[in-house]
């Protein structure tokens, strides 16, 4: 599936950071695609980039997050970074398949259904492309196109996915994601 997608949706997938790719918005980095439709653009949401808070370390005024202060924070992306995003992402065995649900901005009291509590996250920002901006970037190699996993989805540790990615995608792979991010310091 590393191949380069057709201009059809790639809703779903994840987007792995090639080793070569320098923006430091994505770099190391696995976004989930919440959206993808190749004659309007995509969005996602950053996974491997926890910000090591929760609801309630963001919270401006006391009980404004009282349902939701245990929800880790992670950074979604560049875009509207001072917004906050709720959406539950849960593995399900059968089908083996991802069960996403997004549920707006925080801003907008978006209620929660008890069954999508346990996958809920918050994202500050999201990540988004215009139309055909990705394709082309998929197609110069900036990203990698993967299905989800359940390891990759529940990602027990976000410090050190990408790399796991990298290893378990080759030689090649592994070797260039060990390069240093400066090469003067190799």
């Amino acid at each position: 599936m590393r191949d380069t997608p057709s201009a059809g949706n790639m809703t779903g997938s994840l987007l792995i950071a090639h080793p070569n790719l320098r923006d430091p918005n994505f770099r190391r980095t696995i976004v989930f695609l919440s959206h993808h439709q190749a004659d309007d653009g995509a969005i996602g949401l950053v996974l491997n980039r926890p910000l090591k808070k929760t609801m309630a370390d963001l919270s401006a005024t006391p009980g404004e997050t009282a349902a939701l202060p245990r929800v880790p924070v992670f950074y979604g992306g560049p875009v509207e970074p001072d917004d906050i995003l709720l959406a539950s992402m849960q593995w399900q065995e059968s089908p083996s398949a991802l069960a996403f649900r997004g549920f707006g901005r925080i801003k907008d009291e978006p209620v929660i259904p008890p069954e999508f509590q346990p996958g809920l996250r918050a994202w500050k920002g999201y990540s988004g492309w215009s139309r055909g901006q990705l394709e082309s970037e998929i197609a110069e190699k900036a990203w990698i196109l993967l299905p989800p996993t359940r390891p990759l989805i529940e990602m027990s540790q976000p410090d050190t996915v990408w790399h796991e990615v990298m290893r378990h995608l080759g030689p090649m792979y592994r070797l260039l994601a060990g390069m240093p991010d400066d090469p003067e310091r190799n």
